[in-house]
């Protein structure tokens, strides 16, 4: 059974193959498009729209950042730092909390490798 993407999401055998491999890993994860204004999520599994409370055509679109997910003890120097590394292309590793779509605590994670 094929993959479902969103509709932005081009036909794409390097994507359909990112996508089968994470989602067998338990992994909450978004794919977004770098080419394009804010770095817009262009797909999202399951696990994440669970963990975030959002459906996934409320999470499309957005800014790759999630900074829909951002709540009161989400710390500027790690959306600053977050922001940076998408921009540069770098891996960083950045410790940031997020929130659910109810506002409730969604996780504090160690993005990055």
């Amino acid at each position: 059974m094929p993959v479902r993407r969103g509709h932005v999401a081009p036909q794409n055998t390097f994507l359909d193959t990112i996508i089968r491999k994470f989602e067998g890993q338990n992994r909450k994860f978004v794919i977004a498009n770098t080419r394009v204004e804010n770095c817009a999520i262009i797909f999202c599994n399951d696990g994440f729209c669970r963990m975030c409370g959002y459906s996934r055509a409320e999470v499309m679109q957005k800014p790759c950042t999630c900074n829909f997910l951002y709540g009161p003890r989400t710390k500027r120097l790690a959306v600053v730092q977050m922001a940076q590394a998408l921009l540069g292309s770098e891996e960083r590793k950045v410790e940031i909390a997020l929130y659910r779509k109810d506002e409730s605590p969604a996780a504090q994670k160690s993005l990055g490798q």
